[in-house]
């Protein structure tokens, strides 16, 4: 009977991995990507959209996509919508389904619902802020308190522990710990705007500051609002936001586990039951996250024909993704190694229990196998996000102006420029949002309340 029990086990998992793991993610989303960066928007979001109806696991990161798309053609709403929803179902995946996390170590990470990586829920914020700008920004300093907590959460849990209070403020774990730039950029932006709070926006920017010492833009911050003036009179300030090169995405990696990962999948075989980590472990599938090369370091900006500097990071996200996925790594390396241990213990309890020939026991052998070969990495993400997002901040008079934007690479400014109307209100906030994927790409642009 136990026999019995086991065999249907194995063809059940095999089942289930046959028909959700045939092609992993990363495959199913390469067109959407080659269209995305290639400017065919519209195409991209049929793709996606495809995506979305046809693969239930990948409903939320197709909906991430297309809320990029949304907000880069214009339909801020519709993005803020799509963000706040994976938004708070990721929030929800945080409490951990027993049934699937049972389900995904007899088959793979594929079938469990995807929770999102520690970067994405950060940048839904950040994305879901900028979306508010783009409107009427009510919603935007609430979306800036997001951050900053969302980010504070996922550092204090992965680096909680090891962090050294001793240490000072330049520390890699500290600036880890102490927060991304933009969060508290976009705070003291909008508490600038009022007029009236400038010490919380002297307190915003101080902290940038802090994290970005070498950045001397950020220090004229700190002395305006250290002077308590927003713009001189009968100006306004426009902050040019852009979306620089393209961004971290999965891959699927076969990597040899570490004794850290042993160490875990111990742990975990024990608690599954009485199975044993044998003394070695064949390499393993596994995501990993990747940060493409970028050809394009920053933005030139040019007020009416006039050069006024180019755009500098306040988000680094890359990095972000690098840094916190290869924090978890040691984690997710483990379950696989525990995944591989239960597969093959089970199939030595068939085998074991089970009256059997050279030819029957070869199938066995045979099926445990497949039932490894058909495993696949978990390479769902957020694909359509950008290498960093940088933002020049550019005082100029109330009236209709035209901004001139180039991308820059290795100090050159390519002779590409792309212009954009913006009108200014004295006293006032104006935004715009800018896409330049790489130097040749044709950027979008668009400005706020349009």
């Amino acid at each position: 009977m136990r026999s019995r029990l086991l065999v249907s086990l194995i063809s059940i998992s095999l089942s289930l991995l046959s028909g959700a793991g045939c092609s992993t993610h990363a495959k199913r989303i390469s067109l959407s990507r080659s269209l995305f960066y290639e400017g065919q928007l519209d195409a991209c979001r049929d793709r996606l959209e495809k995506l979305h109806k046809s693969h239930r696991q990948d409903r939320d990161v197709a909906n991430l996509d297309l809320a990029v798309v949304d907000l880069l053609e214009g339909r801020c709403k519709e993005a803020e919508t799509r963000l706040k929803e994976v938004r708070d179902r990721f929030d929800h995946l945080e409490q951990e389904s027993i049934s699937e996390k049972t389900i995904s170590m007899w088959t793979d990470d594929t079938v469990r619902s995807y929770a999102g990586e520690d970067y994405e829920k950060i940048l839904i914020r950040v994305y879901l802020a900028l979306a508010s700008l783009m409107q009427d920004g009510v919603d935007a300093e609430s979306y800036t308190l997001q951050i900053q907590d969302k980010h504070d959460a996922v550092m204090q849990r992965i680096w909680g522990a090891s962090i050294d209070n001793t240490k000072p403020p330049g520390d890699l774990n500290t600036k880890k710990f102490r927060g991304l730039p933009i969060g508290f950029y976009l705070r003291g932006m909008l508490r600038e705007q009022t007029h009236v709070d400038y010490d919380d926006a002297l307190r915003s920017y101080t902290q940038v500051a802090e994290l970005l010492p070498d950045c001397e833009p950020i220090r004229w911050d700190v002395a305006r609002a250290t002077q308590g003036v927003h713009s001189q009179p009968g100006c306004g300030a426009l902050y040019i936001f852009t979306l620089v090169g393209r961004g971290p995405h999965k891959v699927e990696s076969v990597e040899q586990p570490t004794s850290d990962a042993l160490l875990i999948a111990d742990r975990i075989i024990s608690a599954l039951g009485p199975y044993k980590l044998p003394p070695t472990i064949a390499p393993i599938k596994v995501p990993k996250v990747v940060a493409p090369n970028l050809d394009i370091d920053s933005v030139n900006v040019a007020v009416n024909g006039q050069p006024i500097g180019s755009t500098v990071s306040i988000a680094d996200i890359d990095q972000l993704a690098v840094d916190t996925s290869e924090a978890a790594r040691t984690q997710l390396i483990a379950r696989a190694v525990a995944r591989r241990v239960l597969k093959k213990a089970t199939v030595a309890a068939v085998k074991q229990q089970t009256s059997q020939n050279s030819l029957t026991s070869l199938g066995f052998d045979a099926a445990g196998v497949a039932w490894e070969a058909l495993e696949n990495a978990d390479t769902r993400c957020w694909g359509l996000l950008p290498g960093k997002i940088q933002v020049l901040r550019v005082e100029i008079p109330a009236g209709s102006h035209t901004i001139s934007l180039a991308p820059e690479h290795l100090g050159r400014i390519s002779h590409r420029t792309n212009t954009h109307q913006v009108s200014m209100t004295s006293g006032k906030n104006s935004y715009i949002l800018a896409w330049f994927p790489d130097t040749l790409a044709q950027p979008r642009i668009l400005s706020s309340g349009h």
